[in-house]
């Protein structure tokens, strides 16, 4: 299964950085998912979820603030105001 690092940064910090299968991400002309080898992009970010798929399969979901995403050489970086965890 092919995968790419992601980072998740917020004012504070850090959130998130590792590999990841996928991302769906609420951009600014509509929701889109992030595969391995994905085109080189920056969008705009709106608020709404964010949804991570690990290597393992699992689906994370969190609540993002309005923002940014560069995806550039199988990498993506998220570059959000808030963030917070919407799976149990």
């Amino acid at each position: 299964m092919n995968t790419y690092h992601l980072t998740i940064v917020t004012p504070q910090s850090v959130f998130f950085s590792g590999e990841v299968v996928s991302i769906i991400v609420p951009g600014g002309a509509g929701s889109f998912g992030v595969l391995a080898y994905h085109a080189p992009i920056i969008s705009t970010l709106l608020t709404g979820p964010l949804t991570v798929t690990t290597p393992e399969q699992e689906r994370q979901v969190y609540k993002i603030g309005p923002g940014f995403l560069d995806v550039v050489n199988n990498r993506a970086t998220v570059i959000t105001t808030s963030i917070e965890s919407l799976s149990k």
